[in-house]
């Protein structure tokens, strides 16, 4: 065999223009009202679960609340990952808001496969594969 196809990664660059700027802040925030909604969502059953402690105590001993404690825990410790979320996309929106226009920045990355024969240089290959997006239109593929 003298030939064999692999997969390689391409990097996904865009041009920011004042309508990527509205389209990823739009994408942004339309990701963090549903964030907040799970995060109203948790709230409440942490809630719940703290005003139910003192009913259970007494009814299923220090199992039961250990148990309750664990379910706490549980939600706290998704309140904590959603938020960190949350926070990461205000940051990337305030990002985008403050980016000048013209520059180029990595919004995602690709796979597809190239043919490797004997004799090639592998490194030539796989070197800085990219697409260029203005606007959503490809400018450029780079290989």
């Amino acid at each position: 065999m003298n030939k064999i196809k692999v997969k390689r990664p391409i990097t996904i660059k865009t041009v920011v223009t004042e309508s990527f700027k509205k389209q990823a802040s739009e994408e942004l925030n339309k990701e963090i009202q549903l964030i907040d909604g799970q995060l109203i969502q948790l709230e409440l059953q942490n809630k719940q679960i703290q005003d139910q402690i003192d009913n259970f105590q007494g009814q299923y001993g220090d199992d039961g609340i250990k148990q309750i404690h664990q379910a706490l825990a549980e939600i706290t410790q998704k309140i904590q990952g959603i938020s960190s979320l949350k926070h990461e996309l205000v940051s990337q929106k305030d990002t985008i808001r403050h980016i000048a226009l013209d520059n180029v920045i990595v919004t995602g990355s690709l796979e597809n496969y190239v043919e490797l024969g004997v004799g090639e240089n592998l490194y030539d290959k796989f070197k800085n594969a990219e697409i260029l997006i203005k606007d959503g239109i490809i400018q450029e593929i780079r290989c």
